[in-house]
């Protein structure tokens, strides 16, 4: 009987052992760091910084699977290549595949960005560089520069720099760089590897991609005003200021088409009507701005001796005067509004004429109230110069520095500093940019620059403050700014 008992306890255990064996999981060792390391170039063929290359295929061998991000877009060769280079991957190597002929006597540099990462993690290998030289030895020479918005004063990234051997003006818009780089999230770009030489440089900000400067309505271009001459000694920081040419905003005489009178149809068709509204901060009117109105309908006529403007609680008549925009849909009437009062425009039915030949179907009355100074801010800005910039300027006395206070990427504020300060009052409270206008020509703006125009020009310099200031209603604040 012991035997058996033994016999059955035998039978349970194995029984027990594979179902245990059936159920359990495999799962790999958990923890452990996050890899951060982007793949370890173990081997190049033929290597890095060789001489006399003639090779058609190059192949980098890592340490672990790589793939390709964007690499078509992302790798930049210097000099430039009709075709561009055809780069795979598989596992752990990648190959390129050039596809021209190399010039003799040339230094050439494959930036692959941070085109290759790994399989896994996705680490990419920044500023992954191959530098060939079909000649003796590899040229060594460098330019270094930035990428800056010329408007805003703020650096530009991902900006196309460009070197030129040809001197002429219109290369920029008809041949392909020699070398061609592009800023970084810095704004920083660097051209290394380049030979001796005499270049002429520029930089464009562009959709299209085709490094040619076409498009002065859209493409932002910089561009410097003399040879660079590049022998035995490296070049850096040269400012690249971005402009776009031509504005946008303003409409040329061929694009202004004359109104069309409206057809039959359109005028047994069923008419918009004529109404108008006014542009208020709720209900309430800015001391130190126009009161605007804006109409439906562009207009045909106004008679601006129908429109009646009183103030006070007693609604007494005032003198105020009037304009109308290009648009002639927007009607600003300005006058020197008393804090803190209420106000009433009257506008006759009869008063505006749109373009439709119809009038407002009867008279129309705003009543609002103008602000109190309490609800606005005051700031005083002391600027100073620090001796770099007196250097810069070389005693240039025609420059003027205007203060600007920037909201939304609009400024909506603008001043020029006299005795080394400016004070401004009446200021909408919120969070402002603050930008010093070194102003050229005293207009009080930013000037855009000219470059396929006679005389060239550059834009007038910006320099933007990375802090926001606060400005609180019923408060003001005092601060140095140095340039």
């Amino acid at each position: 009987m012991n035997q058996c008992f033994r016999g059955w306890i035998c039978f349970l255990i194995v029984i027990i052992s594979l179902s245990l064996t059936r159920c359990a999981n495999i799962v790999p060792p958990g923890g452990g760091p996050r890899d951060t390391l982007p793949p370890l170039l173990l081997q190049v063929d033929p290597p890095d910084s060789s001489l006399h290359f003639n090779s058609t295929k190059v192949r980098f061998y890592f340490d672990e699977y790589v793939e390709l991000d964007n690499v078509f877009d992302k790798m930049i060769v210097s000099p430039t290549l009709k075709r561009v280079p055809t780069v795979t991957s598989k596992l752990r190597t990648v190959t390129m595949e050039i596809k021209d002929t190399l010039q003799p006597n040339t230094t050439y540099t494959f930036n692959f960005s941070d085109a290759v990462k790994d399989v896994n993690e996705r680490n990419p290998i920044v500023d992954f560089a191959y530098v060939v030289s079909t000649g003796d030895y590899l040229d060594s020479l460098q330019i270094k520069g930035r990428t800056i918005n010329a408007e805003t004063g703020k650096i530009d990234s991902n900006v196309a720099v460009m070197l030129y051997r040809n001197h002429t003006d219109s290369v920029v818009s008809k041949e392909k760089p020699v070398y061609y780089a592009r800023s970084k999230g810095n704004g920083s770009f660097w051209f290394k590897n380049l030979a001796p030489g005499d270049y002429k440089i520029f930089a464009i900000k562009e959709e299209d991609r085709d490094l040619q400067y076409t498009q002065p309505a859209t493409e932002a271009i910089a561009f410097v005003d003399s040879i660079i001459h590049l022998r035995e000694e490296n070049i850096n920081d040269i400012p690249m200021m971005l402009f776009i040419e031509e504005d946008s905003t303003l409409k040329k005489p061929e694009d202004q088409t004359p109104q069309e009178e409206p057809s039959e149809d359109d005028k047994k068709k069923k008419k918009p009507r004529l109404q108008v509204g006014p542009v208020l901060d709720n209900n309430q009117q800015d001391l130190d701005t126009p009161l605007v109105l804006n109409f439906t309908i562009p207009l045909h006529k106004l008679d601006s001796s129908q429109l009646h403007l009183a103030e006070d609680t007693i609604f007494r008549p005032v003198t105020f005067t009037s304009r109308l925009d290009s648009t002639r849909s927007k009607l600003t009437l300005s006058y020197k509004w008393k804090e803190g009062t209420p106000y009433r425009l009257i506008i006759d039915k009869t008063a505006a004429t749109d373009t439709l030949n119809q009038q407002m179907t009867k008279a129309d009355t705003i009543s609002f109230s103008s602000k109190k100074l309490s609800d606005y801010g005051k700031v005083l800005f002391r600027l100073k110069l620090s001796d770099s910039t007196t250097t810069a300027l070389k005693g240039d006395t025609s420059v003027r520095f205007v203060i600007q206070l920037v909201k939304d990427k609009d400024v909506k504020y603008s001043g020029t500093v006299v005795n080394g300060s400016w004070t401004k009052g009446l200021i909408i409270p919120g969070e402002y940019e603050i930008r010093v206008l070194l102003d050229q020509n005293g207009n009080g703006k930013w000037d855009r620059g000219i470059y396929y125009r006679t005389p060239k020009r550059q834009p007038e310099r910006v320099v933007s403050f990375p802090e926001k200031k606060n400005i609180k209603a019923n408060w003001g604040i005092k601060e140095d700014l140095t340039l």
